[in-house]
């Protein structure tokens, strides 16, 4: 389920409409800004609510000001709470011009509900950004946690404060998708004085899919397709129930690379 609501935090700025399950309502837009010298705005994902439940779901890279925060790498303290490490600057600035709206909108919420936070890509990280700073500053202090294909996101000691203190969560990955490989573990002297290092939080829980193809290894709708195996007959029946929620999978297989030659 949570697979295809990141699907759905990105088809927000595909085509600027989305599906939910019917049980859930939307309560908010993320919006935030992106990009190094000259940031815009963009929808980067949204609150639902259902009975039992609150979503905060966040899309993957999109845009070429997506790109250019993805590759500030340079880290900054975390700004929402004290000495728990570094993070990611081009994520940190994405997730901090989103925090407020997104922490009032929360707070409108009752605190009995299960927070589940998800994300793709980029989204994992702004997951796990978002997830740290739910746990240690609201009463939704136990957040479940799942990302998706996610790139590193924060040095050592960051990572070690989130597997403390965000005992649910699961870092998803295809063993074939290139981006949870990004950034590199480290980045030595003299890239910078002291040097960067990169650390993914814990809780893997490693897919395995090779379509021959970089983006269709990282695909969330290729995610989908390959965790729906695991309980084909939850994902019928929620896909049935939903209709459009689900992604299309028609992609998701390999691609062959025959070429093709010109005729005379």
């Amino acid at each position: 389920m949570l697979a295809a609501m990141c699907y759905q935090s990105n088809q927000l700025i595909e085509s600027e409409n989305m599906i939910l399950p019917k049980n859930f309502k939307l309560r908010h837009l993320i919006y935030a800004y992106a990009g190094v010298e000259e940031p815009e705005a963009e929808v980067f994902g949204f609150l639902a609510e259902s009975k039992d439940e609150i979503v905060i779901a966040f899309r993957g890279t999109d845009s070429f000001k997506d790109n250019e925060s993805d590759q500030d790498l340079y880290q900054v303290d975390y700004p929402f709470a004290e000495n728990v490490g570094k993070t990611h600057r081009g994520f940190t600035c994405i997730y901090q011009s989103a925090r407020n709206e997104l922490m009032k909108e929360l707070m409108k919420l009752s605190t009995d509900k299960r927070v589940l936070i998800t994300g793709y890509s980029l989204g994992g990280a702004l997951a796990v950004l978002s997830s740290f700073d739910i746990a240690v500053n609201t009463d939704f202090n136990h957040p479940f946690v799942y990302t998706f294909g996610s790139p590193r996101v924060a040095d050592p000691e960051f990572a070690y404060r989130f597997d403390q203190r965000v005992k649910n969560s699961a870092r998803i990955f295809n063993v074939h998708d290139i981006i949870p490989t990004l950034p590199a573990e480290a980045y030595p002297p003299p890239f910078t004085a002291k040097g960067l290092y990169y650390r993914h939080v814990n809780n893997n829980y490693p897919v395995s899919f090779q379509l021959n193809s970089i983006a269709r290894n990282h695909y969330i709708s290729c995610y989908f397709n390959t965790l729906s195996k695991l309980d084909p007959e939850f994902t019928s029946a929620l896909c049935a129930k939903n209709p459009g929620f689900c992604p299309n999978i028609k992609i998701c297989t390999p691609f062959k690379g025959d070429c093709i030659e010109k005729s005379n």
